[in-house]
């Protein structure tokens, strides 16, 4: 038996080569060594006993059970390790050819420090979208908020607990592409913008540079912490004279307070709270002024970009006036049945007064029906002037 025993230890030995390779069979094989010296211990243990060569053939069958299925696996590792050794070699000629072609040439937007408007309009999209992701630079500033790099040029404070829209910010420095390039193509020099529901300031910052120091910019955002944030990025950028905020939300009438209700995780989807209506329970609730747009600004405005989670139904109730006195209005609205009281009336009083187009996913806008609008559950981006866009 001992014998035996001894040419077991022989074959694991001529294994130890293969084993020093491969680390998961050389746990297994150590295992084993343990086994082997406690059988050899039973060896001694068993020559007291009357009758020990049965016990020891029983350990011994089965240990030459967990041989074979050793040898199983390093039959398998082997093959694997040829296989290796092949992806090894085609990774070596794949360096190789990448080596032989040189330096990629540069792309147009590394030729330019910053990304300018007039870029953006130069430039295709991906390029476009290119040469703002690498422009991305993010710095914390505090637990709760961060500084980034936006649209290839600007820079803005973002909350970073927001997990909806600051980290496309963070990690993109742009959002919704669509609409910031029809919003670059379309808010003209000198003219008074609207930001209606300006959440971080994002589209405030770019209307800001478009309407240029002649222009004006009115910021409308409720949510006090994002408020204060815009202030900050405003003036960073040297826009304090060109943009107003508004702390106040927008609606029908001006009138008492109302009830505004925003999440840290998703401030962007805050809402007034309509009589009836509940918050989420991590809600942070807070009484805020409410204004219409027609006693909001004085004269005619040019571009409007409205965008209040469910009040654009007020909102344009509340700009009739306004939309009077401003024969060259051009406004982007969003608008959704679902969160609409009397979708149907409101969308036919829109419709009296514009043709219905919406803004596609290509920066362009395309007639669209009432039936299109009211049958869809998504958010539908109305653009409603008497003139063409851009």
């Amino acid at each position: 038996m001992q014998d035996e025993a001894g040419s077991l230890i022989d074959r694991i030995t001529a294994r130890r080569a293969i084993l020093g390779r491969i680390e998961l069979v050389g746990r297994d094989l150590g295992a084993l060594y343990e086994r082997l010296d406690g059988i050899a211990g039973s060896l001694v243990a068993l020559e007291a006993r009357e009758d020990p060569v049965p016990v020891f053939e029983d350990k011994l069958a089965k240990f030459g059970g967990r041989i074979g299925q050793v040898e199983e696996r390093l039959n398998a590792a082997e093959e694997r390790l040829a296989a290796l050794g092949g992806l090894a070699d085609r990774l070596d000629r794949i360096e190789a050819a990448i080596a032989a072609r040189g330096p990629a040439p540069a792309g147009a937007h590394d030729r330019m420090p910053y990304v300018t408007t007039a870029d953006l309009r130069a430039l295709g999209r991906v390029e476009a979208e290119a040469a703002m992701r690498a422009r991305c630079m993010v710095v914390p500033v505090d637990p709760t908020t961060a500084l980034c790099r936006i649209l290839g040029r600007y820079k803005m404070y973002v909350d970073r607990r927001d997990i909806g829209f600051a980290p496309h910010l963070m990690f993109e420095g742009f959002w919704e592409y669509w609409l910031t390039e029809f919003i670059w193509r379309n808010v003209r020099p000198g003219e008074v913008a609207l930001d209606v529901g300006a959440n971080h300031g994002y589209y405030s910052v770019l209307m800001a540079d478009l309407a240029g120091p002649e222009g004006r910019v009115h910021a409308f955002e409720p949510n006090p912490r994002l408020l204060d944030l815009m202030e900050r990025t405003f003036a960073l950028n040297g826009f304090w004279h060109t943009v107003r905020r508004h702390g106040v939300a927008v609606a029908e009438a001006s009138g008492p307070p109302m009830t505004f209700a925003a999440t840290e995780r998703e401030p962007k989807n805050g809402r007034l709270l309509m009589p009836g209506e509940e918050a989420e329970p991590e809600a942070v609730l807070t009484p805020v002024p409410v204004v219409a747009l027609d006693d909001a600004v004085e004269g005619p405005v040019g571009f409007v970009k409205i965008d209040v989670e469910g009040a654009e139904e007020l909102a344009w109730r509340g700009m009739q006036r306004l939309i009077d006195r401003s024969p060259e209005i051009r406004i982007v609205m969003e608008f959704n049945p679902g969160r609409c009281r009397s979708p149907a009336e409101t969308l036919a009083a829109i419709a009296a007064r514009f043709s219905l187009r919406e803004v596609g996913f290509d920066a362009q806008a395309h007639p669209v029906t009432a039936g299109e609008v009211l049958g869809r559950a998504e958010d539908t981006l109305l653009y409603l002037s008497r003139l063409d866009p851009a």
